[in-house]
Formats: C-alpha cells, structure tokens, sequence
C-alpha cells in the first residue's frame, strides 16, 4: 500500500473526496465518518481526513502549504496506477496541494506532471 496526502483549505473534508465519480469502481462507501472507501476490480483507494496531521509538519514544510487553515486527508491506494488514473479525472479535485511524503509539497496539476 502506499499513500499520499491531498491538502486544501478549510473547506475541504472526506464530502469533497465522496464528490469525485473514481471512474470503473465497484463500490464506494463511508466507512466512519472520516474514512472514504472506493473498491475496484483491481484494487482499492481509502481516503481518510486527519484532524491533527499538522502537528507533524515541521515550519519550512508548512510554508509550502498556501491555505492558512489547512486540511488533510491521506489517499492511500493498492497502485500507482489505479492513484493517477483517479487523479487524472476530470471530476478530481483541483486547487490542492500534494505532499508524496518524500519532501514533495506542490500542488496537484505539478504533481501529475511530475508523474
């Protein structure tokens, strides 16, 4: 499994993830209330929104992050291609910031350049 963190203002939740139509899913669900779940045929993507994760960035990471009030939820996916076909969408969230963990914080449409 490997995962990456989508990072937007203070309007962006676990609804804002539910909006998206991930294109050939089998079946998409609220788990809890912070926790998102899109089954495919070929593997799965759990989104899950984290209150607290900032506590974990240190200042030069979070002055990369242009939202004063930043929100998180960490998009955990079964392949890299089932992650970029769902981030290619048209319907995907655009206005995000993406941190891949590995000291990378751009935004999303940079991210899947990068790709």
């Amino acid at each position: 499994m490997h995962s990456i963190i989508l990072i937007g203002d203070e309007n962006f939740g676990i609804e804002s993830v539910t909006q998206v139509s991930h294109a050939g899913n089998v079946k998409g669900y609220m788990l809890n209330k912070t926790r998102y779940v899109v089954e495919f045929e070929d593997g799965h993507i759990y989104y899950d929104f984290i209150a607290d994760i900032i506590d974990e960035y240190d200042e030069e990471e979070l002055l990369q992050i242009p939202f004063a009030s930043p929100h998180f939820i960490t998009m955990t996916y079964t392949s890299e291609t089932l992650m970029m076909r769902t981030l290619l969408q048209n319907d995907f969230l655009r206005g995000i910031y993406i941190d891949n963990d590995h000291g990378m914080i751009i935004p999303i449409e940079e991210f899947i350049k990068h790709q």
